[in-house]
């Protein structure tokens, strides 16, 4: 699994350059610095999650979709990688691939103790089954969420918020 340098030897440190530049409000710049970045260097899957969450950033979600791809070429199983494909998917309102991706993001969770993202994947993943029609599954995925856990799609939606939904879709 690649991890995200954002630097590579006498280079521009790209990754702090492209959050200063969305920090400031240039996209512009941010945009080329990613480009740049991925440009020097194809097989770093943090260059590609860079470009993607700048594309995220000007909410152009199909060009995201792709470069959050290229990532998962690199790292198949990293859990942010697979939480933003989620994520991604979300926004264009596929529910379904949405629903699919967070479900691998919590079991590459579980397989790496990764904690971070789990109950954020698992309520992300029931509020895309609530979307999709199949709240029946999206009890399952909530089960085991810990009490107080959130994640941020548009807004913030915690295990309450979804089995709300699902009462409401009733």
């Amino acid at each position: 699994m690649r991890r995200q340098s954002g630097r590579q030897e006498g280079e521009v440190n790209y990754s702090a350059e492209i959050d200063r530049a969305i920090d400031d409000k240039r996209q512009e710049s941010a945009l080329a610095l990613a480009e740049a970045w991925v440009a020097a260097a194809q097989d770093d899957a943090g260059a590609w999650s860079k470009l993607a969450h700048v594309h995220e950033m000007n909410e152009d979600f199909v060009k995201a979709g792709g470069a959050v791809a290229a990532a998962l070429k690199i790292s198949p199983q990293y859990p942010p990688y697979l939480f933003k494909r989620g994520y991604i998917e979300y926004r264009l309102g596929n529910y379904a691939d949405a629903a699919s991706a967070f479900e691998l993001c919590v079991l590459s969770s579980e397989l790496t103790l990764d904690g971070y993202y789990l109950d954020a994947a698992r309520i992300a993943r029931a509020r895309c089954l609530v979307l999709d029609g199949r709240a029946d599954l999206a009890v399952d995925a909530i089960g085991s969420v810990a009490e107080g856990a959130a994640t941020w799609l548009e807004r913030r939606f915690s295990k309450e918020d979804v089995l709300k939904s699902m009462m409401a879709k009733r």
